[in-house]
């Protein structure tokens, strides 16, 4: 037995987020902000934190019980990512806590292991698995997987407040039947954007996610992103569980510089925010 050691990284919201054929689904936006987690095992029974956080401490026991192992440890936990804004704090928590354990075995889990073991905690992003993914965030089943990362550029804001994810999913929302057709439609177009590497399918399908979502949980100033992102060939992005709001650009547009100024200073000036991340997503292993 030895100390060891897992991270993961989170995401600003989610690309697209919805259900098709009545099974969820969603989209990750992975941004390089990080969760980090120390395990040191002993001989005591039972997995103790300094942290308040008690799903770490739940997927540390899942992770040892997966690997047969009767002892117990101390479990430390860092994160750099906000908590209850949408972006993926506890999925990167619970998985940075589960690889640490792995490591401290020598050994590791699988994406799909994780997920298994998030999914049994609570309602999961698909932060464990590498680039972007479709994933059912109730089981934590992976739908597809995606290795050709778009090269985005993101300006993010933090809308204001915080949402609990547990309690979203209890909320009971009714999709109309005009809602159930463009959310297949939504799938339809990332899935084919993100295996194309056609930026305009990604962040038209993006946009659309974010509004058949404003309706369920509105976020301040929405129709002044959608306005920015139709006047700027930009895609908007949201925490449908969550409080970020943002926009998605095309890294290699020629006038990216001046479009992301122009776009700060509209924000600035409409809502007084500033951006709590601008940049490109994550573009290297998680």
């Amino acid at each position: 037995m030895k100390k060891g050691t897992g991270s993961c990284f989170g995401t600003f919201g989610e690309l697209a987020q919805g259900e098709m054929d009545g099974h969820p689904f969603l989209f990750t936006l992975p941004v390089p902000l990080k969760s980090q987690a120390v395990f040191v095992p002993d001989r005591f029974a039972g997995v103790r934190s300094r942290s308040s956080k008690s799903k770490i401490i739940r997927a540390a026991e899942l992770a040892l019980a997966k690997l047969g192992k009767k002892t117990g440890g101390c479990l430390y936990i860092s994160s750099q990512i906000p908590v209850s804004k949408g972006m993926a704090s506890s999925s990167a928590d619970i998985t940075a806590a589960v690889r640490a354990v792995a490591s401290s075995f020598g050994t590791h889990f699988t994406g799909a292991d994780i997920s298994s073991i998030a999914a049994a905690i609570e309602p999961t992003d698909g932060v464990m698995y590498e680039g972007i993914n479709a994933l059912n965030q109730k089981n934590g089943e992976l739908l597809q997987s995606y290795f050709r990362l778009p090269e985005l550029f993101l300006i993010g804001y933090d809308s204001g407040g915080i949402l609990n994810t547990h309690d979203y999913y209890l909320m009971k929302r009714e999709y109309s039947a005009a809602e159930k057709a463009e959310m297949q439609l939504v799938y339809d177009q990332m899935h084919h954007g993100l295996i194309s590497g056609n930026t305009a399918d990604i962040l038209l399908a993006a946009t659309k996610s974010a509004v058949i979502n404003d309706r369920f949980f509105p976020k301040p100033f929405f129709s002044l992103f959608t306005e920015i992102a139709s006047q700027f060939e930009a895609g908007v992005v949201v925490g449908h569980s969550g409080t970020v709001i943002g926009l998605l650009l095309d890294k290699n547009d020629l006038f990216l510089p001046k479009k992301v100024k122009e776009i700060k200073r509209m924000i600035q000036l409409e809502t007084g925010w500033t951006p709590i991340i601008t940049g490109t997503i994550l573009d290297g292993e998680k």
